[in-house]
């Protein structure tokens, strides 16, 4: 999981950020998750999406693919790069819904192509 001020990452039983000495949002009681999908389209289909999670890569997805990423309650700020391309935006997750699902797409540019988030769902 990751700190919701720095972005730093810390254990799931942590109370505070090593890093920036945070106070991390209930430890393991705090715990969430974030399912990232990439939606398919012809725009950059060959070429895979980095997906960040506060400032941090936590991984790249194809089309078609997903991914689970354990975070913390609390507001979250999510980024993609495709192609030189960048979009993203922010994602709040709650203790009433701790799990949500991102669905993105890669939309061709003129010149980039530009990640977008289609939808935020609540999976609880």
């Amino acid at each position: 999981m990751f700190c919701n001020k720095c972005g730093a990452e810390v254990d799931a039983t942590s109370k505070f950020c090593n890093k920036c000495g945070a106070t991390i949002e209930g430890g393991t009681a705090g715990t969430a998750s974030i399912v990232f999908r990439r939606e398919g389209s012809l725009a950059a289909a060959l070429v895979p999406t980095k997906v960040f999670l506060d400032n941090n890569l936590v991984g790249s997805l194809g089309v078609g693919e997903e991914m689970t990423i354990t975070t913390t309650v609390g507001k979250h700020r999510v980024d993609f790069n495709v192609m030189g391309g960048n979009g993203g935006g922010e994602v709040e997750i709650t203790s009433e819904h701790p799990n949500v699902k991102v669905l993105f797409k890669v939309a061709m540019g003129m010149i980039t192509a530009k990640p977008k988030i289609i939808s935020i769902q609540n999976l609880d």
